[in-house]
């Protein structure tokens, strides 16, 4: 007997398969590009540039993870909750991180361009992610008020 459903490396056919995709591969990029960016700044920067790429990829990870987050947390809800949990979770994330960022001002222990550059570079490989994901995905798109004869 074989098992007819798709396979986990296929292209995701509902929202559910497609925001769990994106978070599994957002998951190891943000691992990624955190130990990479506390990699080259302890390096190039020495202790500072540690801290200011570990601080980077917290930052990032909140940034990148919280949106994919919230919209699971939307998915199969009306249009309407799912729009005010987008903007409110963009809200209070965008709070968080002005709150941490307002608090590393004026401290000497981090690398501001290391913090940056992770920053930068984990924003931009969750953009990618997130637009292939969805390039990619085979999710059907059905128009309700198209109605239910067709159209002849």
């Amino acid at each position: 007997m074989t098992d007819a459903r798709r396979t986990p490396a296929g292209p995701p056919t509902t929202p559910r398969e497609l925001f769990a995709q994106i978070l599994r591969r957002l998951v190891v990029v943000t691992a990624a590009v955190t130990v990479l960016g506390a990699l080259l700044g302890l390096l190039l920067r020495g202790t500072p540039g540690l801290w200011g790429g570990l601080l980077g990829g917290l930052v990032g990870v909140i940034f990148c993870l919280t949106t994919v987050v919230t919209m699971q947390l939307g998915e199969g809800r009306s249009p309407q909750f799912l729009a005010v949990a987008v903007l409110g979770g963009w809200v209070v994330k965008m709070v968080v991180i002005i709150a941490i960022l307002a608090s590393l001002q004026g401290r000497t222990f981090y690398d501001k361009v290391v913090l940056a550059v992770t920053l930068v570079v984990m924003v931009l490989a969750s953009l990618v992610i997130e637009t292939m994901a969805v390039r990619g995905a085979r999710i059907p798109v059905v128009n309700p008020s198209a109605g239910s004869t067709p159209e002849q």
